[in-house]
């Protein structure tokens, strides 16, 4: 795959980042808190709005790394595997997408 591609999937991946990073904004909010939150999957194809449904941590723990990403198991990504559920997958962005991914980290300056 060129580097113009994985660049490309890292921005893309990186939107659905930001609006799950809006969802969990929301979350945080509600009184009660909901134990599972629908996430939106995280994968490279643009049109997949399938929800993933994750507690608060295990959505906390996806996003400690500014070059991961949860997908639904199956999805197609250009990360490696670094952790199988039976709800969702956590896939790290390496090389140039893993740049790409932590320069649009929403958190980074968090850290």
């Amino acid at each position: 795959m060129a580097t113009g591609d994985e660049e490309k999937r890292a921005v893309d991946e990186a939107t659905f980042r930001e609006a799950n990073e809006r969802i969990r904004a929301t979350e945080r909010r509600l009184e009660p808190p909901l134990e599972r939150v629908p996430y939106l999957c995280e994968c490279d194809e643009v049109r997949c709005h399938e929800p993933i449904r994750l507690t608060a941590d295990e959505y906390e723990r996806v996003r400690e790394d500014g070059a991961t990403f949860l997908i639904v198991p199956g999805h197609s990504t250009a990360g490696d595997v670094i952790a199988q559920h039976d709800r969702y997958v956590v896939v790290r962005k390496q090389g140039d997408g893993g740049e790409v991914a932590r320069a649009l980290d929403p958190r980074k300056e968090d850290s």
